[in-house]
C-alpha cells in the first residue's frame, strides 16, 4: 500500500489497511474465519471509498476528465435496482460477479497500454482483489450451491473496440460502479443510524443478524 509520506497519509493508509484485514477474514496469513455482517458492511464502506478514488484517477489518467463523457446516467443492466427497497447484503452477489469480470477486461486492456509496474494497474488490481474479497465474504454469508459446469463464456464484447472505446467504457463503467456502491454505503450507513435509534428507544433492531434476502 502506498502513500505519500506524511504523517496522516502514513496513519491512514496503515489504519485502511487494518480494517481491510479485519473485514475480510483469512487475509494476511490468517486462517479462514467466518465472515460476519459488520465486517462485509465495513468492507462495503471501504469499496466505495476505494471505487470513487479509482474512477477519479482512470478519468484523469486517460484523459477523459472533460464535457463529463465518462458519467453517463445509463447504467449496465446488472448495475441497475431490480425492484424497490434497499438491496441488501445478499443481492449484492451478481453485481460484483458481474464487476469481476468487467475489472478484468479493463486490466487486461490496460496491460496492453502500460508497463506491470504502473499506477494504474495497481489501482485496478487492488479494486479488483476487494471485489473478490466480498464475493468470499458474501459466499460465507450466504452460502449457496454449487453452480452447474456450463458453457465457456463468450469473449468480451470490448475486446473487438478499438483502444478509445474501450478506453471510454472501461471509464464510464467505473463511474457507474462508484456510484453503486456509494449509494450502497450510504444505505448500510442509514440502516446503522436507524438501528442504533430504535435500540436506543428499547425497540428491537429491524434488520438485526444476517440481512434479509431480496
Amino acid at each position: 500500500m502506498r502513500c505519500d509520506g506524511r504523517p496522516w497519509a502514513l496513519l491512514a493508509a496503515v489504519t485502511k489497511g487494518l480494517l481491510i484485514l479485519w473485514a475480510v477474514p483469512g487475509q494476511g496469513g490468517r486462517s479462514p474465519l467466518a465472515p460476519t455482517v459488520p465486517q462485509t458492511q465495513a468492507l462495503v464502506r471501504l469499496m466505495a471509498e476505494d471505487a470513487q478514488e479509482l474512477f477519479t484517477f482512470y478519468e484523469k489518467e486517460q484523459h477523459l476528465d472533460m464535457h463529463g463523457m465518462c458519467r453517463t446516467n445509463t447504467r449496465p443492466a446488472w448495475l441497475q435496482r431490480a425492484g424497490k427497497g434497499p438491496w441488501g447484503l445478499r443481492r449484492l452477489r451478481r453485481p460484483m460477479v458481474h464487476m469481476e469480470r468487467a475489472l478484468q477486461d479493463i486490466i487486461r486492456h490496460q496491460r496492453d497500454l502500460h508497463p506491470p509496474e504502473a499506477e494504474i494497474l495497481r489501482r485496478l488490481n487492488r479494486t479488483h482483489r476487494k471485489v473478490r474479497a466480498l464475493l468470499s465474504n458474501l459466499a460465507g454469508l450466504f452460502p449457496a450451491p454449487s453452480p452447474r459446469p456450463g458453457r465457456r463464456p463468450l469473449p468480451s464484447p470490448a475486446a473487438s473496440l478499438g483502444i478509445f472505446r474501450q478506453k471510454l467504457q472501461g471509464c464510464q463503467t467505473l463511474w457507474s460502479y462508484a456510484r453503486f456502491m456509494a449509494e450502497r454505503s450510504a444505505e448500510l450507513s442509514a440502516g446503522s443510524r436507524r438501528s442504533r435509534r430504535d435500540q436506543g428507544k428499547g425497540r428491537p433492531a429491524r434488520g438485526s443478524g444476517r440481512p434479509a434476502g431480496p
